[in-house]
């Protein structure tokens, strides 16, 4: 096969050469085998399926790739790299919704595509399969599926939308070569992978360990310890890098932390209006060339990023397992000798990862009450199961889709309505399986943990537990060389730090709709608040906890604490009054509080909200649970015509903050400016 040596000079350079087992995967598609590489980050697995493309195109001078890829940011990168083989590749993804016919004529009528990448989602829109699947499928020359590990529940990522990719195989001719391919893949999830796509699977396995990445551990409970650190230590290390949190809130502490330290640094998280999708591409755009030094990141940061200078990636958090902490750290070292993974443990890791590991599939309860409903209400669209359901949407979309995927229910449209029917498949949970998931996710959790309390090498436990048998030390981890970076703290840093999250505070945005999509006015809507802190975290989220669950009193350092952030917003916008949200479970609690802050801050109180005997709102779940329970467990006793701060110990949905201030402004009232004293949404958020 001297036209793969032949193609690979071509595009990379006369002194190219194979990494051990690309050529051999590469042959092994083009003669039409199915085929798993299980290689680590940095291999080159993407060179394997469009080299293979392109083979396959010369062979058979038609014909096209159709890559399956889990995330944006990779189908970018890949194309990007396609382009030195002179491959013509196109995706269709949620950005660029202006282009798909004109892609999509390319693709079926004008054959000038080599591959096409597309997300898994994807393959679920009926649309897409009858405009674009139906008319290439006989066309389509090789198959693959990018991230395979997503395919297997087993996998510590595993998505829904995966377990189409076996339905859409049956779809193509039966000899259409197909490669998967992954580097986090141990062996019950190859097993998994193996039985999913067929037991004539050719594996093609590689060793995992990295020997650029330079590991330690560093335990430090405290946020503020581990802030201080980052801004102790990130300008020693070498080129630009990533700072990995659990949640979203936490990104944007340490993003303008660093920033507050001179250490040029931006955010990246999932789909959120804080980041729009343009600004997520320039922010990329600027880590590829050096311009900030951090990128502070969720895991929507991740798979298949390839930029081979990456100096060093820190975890502000643990992860919740090995396989996880393996495809971050190999984000780093790619291109160059020497690169860091530093580990930060903090007491707040367990709690966030339990809470990922028990909302990771849909309960037994959720998915009953979905298909109870859907059975005796057939039809129903998405907005009307959620609005009849107390059950949070995202939940609702995970139920529907889990439930979808597996042929329980599926969709139908009636009248350019789509509607949820119930399946003639008789419905049984799996509880066993979803059972079984749960106590592995457990068991990976336990360990990372003692990966964390390891004396050996760093870099072999994690090998090991990849079932590597190639697994060997390092020689360059802290417990291999001894310590890479100092594990103490400045005692003025870390005071800075504590200052820093104390200082932080969020905006309350107005809700803008009702549940049903209607539109709220906007003379009736409140106006931007502030929110203190968010409940129980570092700061003095944890002072607002111990105030309202043992105290039964909120102390005077939240009061000084909210003068220092009201007192500017205050004059700003002209507000001359204070009342309080009221409580039936703790009727003193926030009028107390209320009226000490209307003393401080020299301005007048009074109490014009009375609550009835409703059902407490936390009980409720979704928008339309929310708002009907808020509408009917408050009265407006009196007002004031001038502008008014409306006091509350906690948001999380704002519908009593939007219920409260539109009945207020209905008898007249000043504009409402809502406060309250933590942040309760959101949590455990990626």
């Amino acid at each position: 096969m001297d036209r793969i040596y032949e193609i690979l000079r071509e595009s990379y350079g006369e002194n190219a050469k194979f990494r051990e087992g690309q050529k051999e995967a590469i042959e092994a598609v083009v003669n039409g085998k199915r085929t798993l590489v299980v290689q680590k980050t940095g291999w080159g697995k993407s060179l394997v399926y469009f080299l293979a493309t392109k083979l396959l195109k010369e062979k058979k001078k038609d014909g096209i790739t159709l890559i399956i890829s889990p995330l944006l940011a990779l189908m970018n990168n890949q194309i990007d790299s396609a382009q030195r083989l002179g491959l013509n590749v196109k995706t269709i993804n949620s950005d660029n919704n202006d282009e798909w016919d004109n892609i999509i004529s390319d693709i079926c009528d004008n054959n000038t595509v080599d591959a096409l990448i597309i997300s898994p989602e994807r393959l679920a829109n009926a649309d897409f399969v009858k405009d674009c699947l139906d008319k290439i499928k006989n066309r389509v020359n090789l198959f693959v599926v990018d991230e395979a590990h997503c395919i297997s529940d087993w996998g510590h990522d595993f998505r829904p939308d995966y377990r189409r990719i076996v339905k859409i195989l049956q779809l193509l001719p039966s000899n259409v070569p197909v490669l998967a391919t992954t580097a986090t893949a141990n062996d019950r999830v190859v097993n998994d992978i193996v039985a999913q796509l067929g037991e004539n699977l050719v594996i093609s396995r590689g060793e995992l360990i990295r020997e650029s990445l330079a590991i330690q551990v560093i335990k430090l409970q405290k946020k503020e310890d581990r802030l201080a650190w980052l801004a102790e230590n990130i300008e020693k290390m070498p080129g630009s890098g990533v700072v990995y949190c659990l949640t979203k809130a936490d990104c944007d502490l340490v993003t303008d932390w660093l920033n507050e330290n001179n250490i040029k640094s931006e955010k990246y998280y999932s789909d959120d209006s804080k980041i729009s999708k343009e600004y997520k591409a320039i922010i990329l755009d600027k880590f590829q060339k050096n311009e900030i030094k951090v990128l502070v990141a969720t895991v929507a940061f991740g798979m298949g990023y390839d930029k081979p200078d990456i100096g060093f990636v820190i975890h502000f958090q643990r992860p919740a397992n090995i396989v996880s902490y393996y495809q971050q750290i190999g984000r780093a070292g790619r291109g160059i000798e020497l690169a860091y993974a530093i580990l930060l443990c903090g007491e707040e890791d367990e709690h966030i990862n339990q809470y990922f590991i028990n909302s990771a599939f849909p309960t037994e309860k959720d998915m009953n009450i979905v298909v109870d409903f859907i059975t005796d209400n057939p039809g129903k669209s998405i907005s009307e199961i959620k609005g009849a359901l107390n059950i949070r949407a995202n939940r609702v979309d995970k139920t529907l889709k889990y439930l979808t995927v597996g042929d329980d229910i599926y969709t139908e449209y009636v009248n350019r309505k789509k509607g949820y029917y119930k399946s003639a498949k008789k419905w049984e949970p799996d509880l066993e399986r979803s059972e079984g998931i749960t106590a592995i996710r457990y068991k990976e959790m336990q360990d990372m943990d003692e990966f964390t309390k390891q004396k050996g090498c760093y870099m072999k436990y994690i090998a090991e537990k990849l079932d590597d048998v190639n697994a060997k030390v390092c020689g360059k981890c802290s417990n291999c060389r001894g310590l890479l970076f100092d594990e103490t703290v400045g005692a003025e840093t870390v005071q800075r730090a504590q200052q820093f999250i104390k200082s932080k505070f969020g905006v309350i945005e107005p809700r803008k709709q009702f549940p049903d999509k209607t539109k709220i006015e906007s003379e009736f809507q409140f106006k931007g608040g502030i929110v203190l802190s968010n409940y129980a975290d570092a700061g003095y989220g944890m002072a607002v906890q111990k105030g309202k669950y043992l105290d039964g009193y909120f102390s005077d350092e939240l009061v000084d604490a909210s003068v220092k952030i009201l007192s500017e917003f205050i004059k700003n916008n002209n507000i001359e009054w204070i009342t309080p949200v009221t409580s039936k479970r703790h009727p003193q609690l926030v009028p107390d509080f209320a009226k000490r802050l209307a003393d401080r801050l020299g301005i007048g109180y009074f109490e014009g909200i009375k609550k009835f005997n409703a059902e407490e709102q936390k009980k409720f779940e979704n928008s339309d649970g929310q708002y009907q329970n808020a509408n009917n467990s408050f009265e407006i006793i009196q007002v004031k015509k001038e502008n008014i701060l409306l006091v509350d110990d906690m948001v999380d949905s704002r519908w009593t903050f939007t219920v409260c201030a539109m009945k207020m402004r209905e008898m007249g009232s000043g504009d409402i400016y809502p406060f309250a004293l933590a942040n309760t949404a959101g949590r455990g958020d990626n």
